[in-house]
């Protein structure tokens, strides 16, 4: 099945630079990463002098290796569901690519009804060469739901600037909350800084505007004292989670315009407003090492702690896996660390390791974490990487591995989740012979595959043959054990 994007909602956002209703700052990674990056990741935006799109420029050829969406649905066997989409697969064709713009994904989520909720970006429309975010929603057979949205779609378009669509999720309450950031100018001469950039649809996919401004917050929560003349670090949100009414974020950043990266985290209201009494003087900066930290993902734990998961590099040019816990006000919990640090890193003997997402069982009792491991651009493949563990130590062990799901061609995970019998979901990609595919992966809480699922605990599914762009960014399991995989594929 293959849905057009014929119409969408626009809004073109005033940049406001207080720290009011949601007015805040900003730094950027690609928003459609490669499949296999170099060990050391791209420098995000520090602040460098740039020009912002003008939004008029020619553009190029449209992308011979152009995406669109694609979602699968698995059976609790591993087999595919043919009642879904078609065949087991539904795509979603937002339009066609330009640049480094093009359909991509980065998470997904269920309502209470089943439906998919998913969150990416496409590029801007017309001649336009910036991304701008999505987020749409798929009836439980897999169709688009034209009565989400304008046609389905919510789509954010920021002052025709290249938005970073991250994760997001559905509250309790069916509102609907993603998360990134947005390079913009920050005011001081030429210079350029990512802010962060919530935004909050009701159920029906309309910008909820009680939240922010107009349903957006626009958040530089690290302002220089002088921010009119002094430049600016960056902070970015690359996941909001919810926390009792109020939504915590974790990315990276840095409160200087040059140096290096921390996590940061923050804690914004129901209204979007910046929360003070979170962290310290409202935020949590985790230096670990003096070098480059990023945080990937978070979840909140029943308690309302909250799990969060990324990199560390403890050493020159060695990038290590790492987890930590924070309590319900954003200070730091030791439960996974051996001291007063209250982090835990991760490294397998290779120089690129990192989790990207993170996930909690729905009793609560354990959380888990995926990534991969590898070597950046030397020959050696990359490998899945999975940490599962016990809330309560007494409850199990810990379990952090590296799991290749092939010996021979590269391999990572994107997303990790749990079923109703605490299984665990790892997906991702495996490449072998230049075919890359959708994987997932079934684990018992040990880390041992769970082989009652497809093959040795492995399914792959080939959405399009000799494709090199093809990924799983998001694993779900339905109320009903089917499991939904979504990511991008190439276009046909």
């Amino acid at each position: 099945m293959r849905l057009a994007l014929s119409s969408v909602l626009m809004l073109g956002t005033a940049l406001t630079y207080g720290l009011g209703c949601g007015g805040d700052e900003a730094g950027g990674e690609d928003n459609n990463p490669p499949q296999n990056p170099p060990a050391t990741e791209p420098t995000p935006d520090s602040g460098t002098p740039g020009t912002p799109d003008s939004g008029t420029p020619t553009p190029p050829p449209a992308l011979a290796n152009d995406t669109d969406l694609a979602i699968v649905r698995l059976n609790a066997d591993g087999s595919l569901d043919t009642s879904f989409g078609t065949g087991g697969i539904a795509r979603l064709d937002m339009g066609p690519g330009a640049s480094s713009a093009k359909d991509a994904l980065w998470s997904a989520a269920l309502d209470a009804s089943g439906r998919v909720i998913l969150f990416g970006s496409k590029k801007g429309s017309g001649d336009r060469i910036d991304a701008d975010r999505v987020i749409a929603r798929l009836t439980p057979a897999g169709a688009l739901d034209k009565s989400f949205g304008t046609d389905g779609y919510n789509v954010l378009n920021i002052g025709n600037l290249a938005d970073q669509a991250r994760h997001g999720g559905v509250d309790p309450d069916g509102k609907i909350v993603a998360s990134g950031y947005t390079s913009q100018p920050t005011g001081v001469g030429v210079q350029m800084a990512n802010r962060i950039v919530l935004t909050r649809v009701d159920a029906d996919g309309k910008l909820d505007n009680t939240f922010g401004s107009k349903g957006v917050v626009n958040s530089a929560p690290l302002l220089p004292a002088d921010p009119l003349n002094q430049e600016w670090g960056f902070a970015e949100a690359y996941a909001a989670g919810h926390q009792s009414g109020k939504y915590v974020t974790t990315g990276y950043g840095r409160s200087a315009a040059t140096g290096t990266l921390d996590v940061v985290a923050f804690r914004y209201g129901a209204n979007g407003r910046l929360d003070r009494t979170w962290g310290t003087d409202g935020a949590l900066v985790l230096d670990v090492a003096g070098g480059d930290d990023r945080g990937r993902d978070l979840t909140v734990l029943p308690d309302d702690r909250v799990f969060m998961v990324g990199s560390t590099v403890k050493t020159t040019n060695n990038v290590d896996a790492m987890v930590f816990l924070l309590t319900k006000d954003g200070q730091r919990d030791t439960r996974f660390s051996s001291g007063s640090d209250a982090f835990k890193s991760f490294d397998f003997s290779r120089t690129d390791e990192a989790f990207f997402k993170s996930a909690v069982s729905r009793d609560g009792k354990w959380v888990a974490a995926a990534g991969y491991t590898g070597n950046g651009a030397s020959a050696a493949v990359d490998d899945a990487l999975l940490f599962i563990a016990p809330v309560n130590p007494a409850e199990g062990a810990e379990f952090a591995q590296p799991v290749p799901l092939s010996t021979t061609g590269n391999d990572r995970f994107w997303s990790v989740t749990f079923d109703a019998a605490n299984k665990v979901y790892g997906a991702g990609f495996i490449n072998e012979g230049g075919d890359q595919r959708f994987a997932v992966a079934r684990f018992n809480t040990d880390g041992s595959r769970d082989t009652t699922f497809g093959t040795g605990g492995l399914v792959t599914v080939n959405v399009i043959a000799g494709g090199t762009e093809e990924t799983v960014r998001a694993v779900l399991v339905q109320a009903d054990g089917k499991i939904v995989l979504a990511g991008v594929a190439e276009a046909k």
